[in-house]
């Protein structure tokens, strides 16, 4: 029931909140110690902020946001002293370190910001390597997430998270990093498909109309959205809040090819059953069934002919949004 997962959701954000408050108690005393280790604290901690993401209400989110900015601009501000107190020569030598550094970051910074682009033919590029893998103001284009910009000097993925903004009449597949994610993000999808494997981590939707959703992960939410269709494997229940049109169903049975089914073993999704259809909705708290969602029928699935066109070498773009997202407009 929805007020169950209130209750249990609450549950799980004020014990993130004391666990918050105790890593910052840990990092501020390690940083005496050793800024090194602060600083890998200070990076999982953050990515367990993210994680939390799932669960956590919005002002809690913003606020713990904040918390960790500040705590990690107070850490690189001790190191950037202690370095200079450390170090023989006058701010003569020591500002045009600094300013370099600076420069560093603005440059690091503006290209994980960075939107991707598309060519003539609609066909957008990967973003370049940040601290996430990040697409942003895409429209009328069909993206492939490219797994080599996620390698490190080793040859092995590190784990990223991803995070889709502004997505409009595109199709976008996450298939080929699926397996690197931590968490992906999506705000504002709109008339689009977004693919993408299974991971052990979570789904965060927000603002998105008219899409379809292919995914699997640990958690999902969807938040202030409408239209949507879900083609899930979720290992905990799906949590919807201020959305209404949305449909679930469970991973199509004709994407899960060999290597599909191979990552299912490898996220370890695959060893507990699917609670697709086990819907937490926050704002509906009566006994009866949220009016809010609802499981189509087998027969009103897209057809396997359908579902390869995510495979199509063509990259059938219009024909395959019109034949998966066009009938929200017409299921009613």
């Amino acid at each position: 029931m929805a007020s169950a997962g209130s209750a249990a959701n609450a549950a799980a954000a004020a014990k993130f909140w004391d666990y918050f408050q105790q890593q910052k108690e840990a990092i501020n005393a390690l940083a005496v110690l050793s800024k090194d280790d602060a600083s890998q604290k200070i990076r999982d901690l953050d990515s367990s902020l993210r994680e939390a993401f799932i669960y956590l209400p919005p002002y809690d989110q913003k606020r713990l946001s904040k918390d960790l900015d500040e705590l990690r601009g107070q850490h690189h501000q001790q190191r950037s002293t202690s370095k200079q107190q450390g170090f023989k020569f006058k701010s003569a030598v020591a500002k045009p370190n600094n300013a370099l550094a600076t420069a560093s970051s603005s440059v690091t910074a503006a290209a994980s910001e960075q939107p991707s682009s598309a060519d003539s033919d609609g066909q957008a590029s990967p973003p370049a390597t940040g601290p996430s893998h990040k697409y942003t103001g895409i429209s009328d284009s069909w993206v492939v997430a490219d797994m080599l910009s996620l390698l490190g000097e080793v040859g092995t993925a590190s784990p990223t998270d991803c995070e889709l903004r502004d997505i409009t009449n595109s199709v976008v597949d996450l298939r080929p990093i699926s397996q690197s994610l931590r968490a992906l993000n999506c705000h504002r999808i709109q008339n689009s498909i977004v693919i993408c494997g299974p991971f052990a981590g979570s789904v965060t939707v927000r603002d998105s109309n008219n899409c379809v959703l292919v995914l699997g992960a640990r958690q999902f939410r969807l938040e202030n959205s409408q239209g949507v269709d879900v083609y899930l494997y979720c290992t905990s229940h799906p949590i919807i809040e201020k959305s209404s049109g949305i449909r679930f169903a469970p991973y199509p049975a004709e994407l899960r090819t060999p290597r599909i089914e191979q990552e299912f073993g490898t996220s370890q999704l695959g060893l507990q059953p699917n609670s697709f259809d086990r819907v937490d909705d926050f704002n509906w708290l009566k006994r009866q069934a949220s009016p809010n969602w609802s499981i189509p029928q087998a027969s009103a699935l897209p057809s396997a002919d359908v579902w390869s066109l995510l495979d199509d070498a063509s990259k059938p773009r219009a024909k395959l949004i019109q034949a998966l997202v066009a009938t929200h407009q017409e299921r009613e």
